[in-house]
């Protein structure tokens, strides 16, 4: 095995972890054979340069120490990790606490790289920054369904003559079909709105284009509610 190779599974094993993690934590579409090792590849090395981080912030503790017992040097003795000295001539050896100490900052590294996805950090820093108008990486399926105003929804089925009233508990989709489930669920008529009938909670999974999404206005709620304790006193 060539040196380059090691130096890439290397660097690909916090990679990867922090990879399988943040995919799990996020909705997107499927990654296709290069995006995979691409990210693998950006969060490996995030994570040895948040290990060389901590490293040189013990290397300003160690001088800081010595400055306040009166041990004064003129410089800190800054300490690179081996995995850039590799990178660099192709002929150190990686230290196996370098590895392992990667491979556990590779999980807090995932759940930040996941929450700025899941945030749109950098769609919204680019927003307020008049770079560009786009509201993140996902569809408008996606992006309609988990937008923190829509709580209480109408899905129409109309090819089905049905429209079915109820909370957002969970979406997905994929190339053909669109699924999403929801919970203190009423039937209806599509055509008269006659209710049918009501069930906990509902699957609804039909081809992409089948289904009619309404948020349905907070407001209507508080006037339904208003009216059922006027009628019950």
């Amino acid at each position: 095995m060539t040196q380059l190779a090691v130096v890439i599974i290397v660097v690909l094993l916090p990679g990867i972890l922090a990879t399988s993690i943040a995919d799990k934590l996020t909705a997107h579409s499927k990654w296709d054979s290069f995006k995979f090792p691409l990210y693998a590849l950006v969060l490996g090395v995030l994570t040895y340069s948040l290990l060389q981080l901590l490293v040189y912030g013990w290397d300003l503790l160690v001088f800081a120490w010595g400055a306040l017992n009166f041990r004064r040097s003129s410089v800190v003795d800054w300490a690179p990790l081996a995995i850039w000295r590799i990178a660099r001539n192709g002929n150190s050896t990686v230290p196996s606490w370098e590895i392992v100490t990667a491979v556990f900052l590779s999980v807090p590294v995932s759940f930040i790289v996941a929450a700025c996805v899941q945030h749109k950090v950098v769609t919204r820093i680019g927003n307020l920054m008049k770079v560009t108008s786009k509201y993140g990486d996902e569809n408008l399926y996606s992006y309609f369904l988990n937008a923190k105003e829509n709580d209480w929804i109408y899905v129409r089925d109309q090819e089905n003559s049905l429209t079915y009233e109820g909370r957002i508990v969970a979406c997905s989709e994929n190339e053909h079909v669109h699924e999403i489930v929801l919970r203190d669920v009423t039937v209806y008529r599509y055509e008269d709105s006659a209710r049918l009938y009501s069930v906990p909670t509902a699957y609804l999974s039909r081809e992409i284009g089948k289904l009619v999404i309404e948020t349905i206005p907070k407001d209507r709620f508080a006037e339904e509610y208003t009216d059922v304790y006027e009628t019950a006193d």
